[in-house]
């Protein structure tokens, strides 16, 4: 108690900060800092204690027990840090460069699902995909298999084909794909609404990206890779129920063609949707001429038909016959039909059918 009453007021406040740091250690959760601080105030003081050999306010007996709290302080402070730094979350940026340095053979077998679902094609001349599944078909309704933010790596061996003055795609690589939500029953609310396909048509960020990614990957005409030598096309349009973002019905479609290219498309695609919307030709089988040989279907629905052979002239009716004149007489001793219908034989031929009015025809 004697020594009680003998502390100053310095003594007090110091007394008071260390039960508040010791407090605060029980309720803080990151506590191993509370105890470095507190053990840092006690290393403070120890030195003051141990160079000055005074009583500092947690009342050091000496210059020896001064050295033994400088270095109880500093073990119990180093302590406290590294359990510190053990316990506290590693920040993300630190997690991501990580990950970027792990080995090339961890990070394969570690892919996510969506790049290890890509198809990878063989690299022979024949235009087969690796993939051991059945050819999509061609307007099967497909969702949507790929992210708009970014297009897929995909490896091609197939190449845009010349065909007919046209140039088509490979069909294995994109056989085309159509959109679930447009179907017959549905083309009013759809396709056939002003402005529509506007709202599901994929960023140009992403189609540019699967451009550039296709050509690089051997899909070309001819081998050439400027991306601004073609237009990446919907084989199946939009206009039409075509997917808007499956890579199935996306291909490098070549636009500096006078004829056989783009622009031909464009007037295919135009066209058939004009007779769907029109009712006059069905949806699916828009679908499936434009995908299974558009440059086909463009001379079906967009080159007129030649006109007709003129028929060959009708035969020229012959005028009717001249009757035959009754002859103006006959011969001696010869028969004669009267008008009447009767018969009359006469030698002279005079007064021949007097009573039946008269000679109609001779006869010999």
């Amino acid at each position: 108690m004697n020594a009680t009453r003998n502390w100053g007021p310095s003594t007090w406040v110091g007394a008071s900060i260390v039960a508040l740091l010791l407090l605060l250690t029980f309720f803080t959760p990151i506590s191993f800092v509370w105890v470095f601080f507190l053990f840092g105030t006690t290393l403070v003081t120890a030195l003051y204690a141990l160079i000055t050999g005074r009583h500092s306010w947690l009342r050091f007996g000496g210059r020896k027990v001064a050295a033994i709290g400088v270095a109880a302080s500093i073990v119990v402070g180093f302590t406290s840090m590294a359990a510190a730094a053990a316990t506290m979350p590693v920040p993300a940026a630190v997690k991501a460069s990580r990950s970027d340095t792990a080995p090339q053979a961890t990070s394969s077998a570690t892919a996510s699902p969506a790049l290890s679902q890509t198809t990878q094609l063989s690299p022979s001349p024949t235009p087969t995909p690796q993939s051991s599944t059945a050819e999509p078909s061609t307007t099967a309704s497909s969702a949507v298999t790929t992210s708009p933010s970014a297009a897929p790596q995909v490896a091609y061996s197939a190449a845009v084909r010349a065909a007919g003055g046209a140039v088509l795609p490979d069909k294995a690589t994109t056989p085309g794909a159509t959109n679930p939500a447009v179907t017959q029953s549905t083309i009013g609310a759809t396709i056939c609404v002003t402005g529509w396909t506007a709202q599901v048509r994929p960023p140009e960020e992403y189609t540019s990206n699967l451009k550039v990614s296709q050509l690089a990957g051997g899909y070309t005409y001819s081998g050439g890779t400027n991306p601004a030598d073609y237009e990446e096309d919907h084989l199946i349009p939009l206009e039409l129920g075509g997917a808007p973002s499956d890579i199935h019905n996306l291909w490098p479609e070549p636009s500096n063609l006078t004829s056989g290219g783009a622009k031909s498309k464009d007037e295919l695609e135009n066209k058939l949707h004009e007779l769907v919307c029109a009712g006059t030709l069905g949806l699916g089988t828009a679908q499936q001429a434009i995908a299974s040989d558009w440059w086909a279907a463009y001379g079906t629905y967009v080159v007129a038909p030649a006109a007709p052979a003129p028929a060959a002239p009708a035969p020229a009716v012959p005028a009717p016959a001249a009757p035959v004149p009754a002859p103006a007489g006959g011969p001696a001793g010869a028969t004669a039909l009267c008008v009447d219908g009767t018969y009359s034989y006469s030698a002279h031929h005079s007064g021949t059918c007097s009573h039946h009015h008269g000679v109609a025809v001779w006869y010999k």
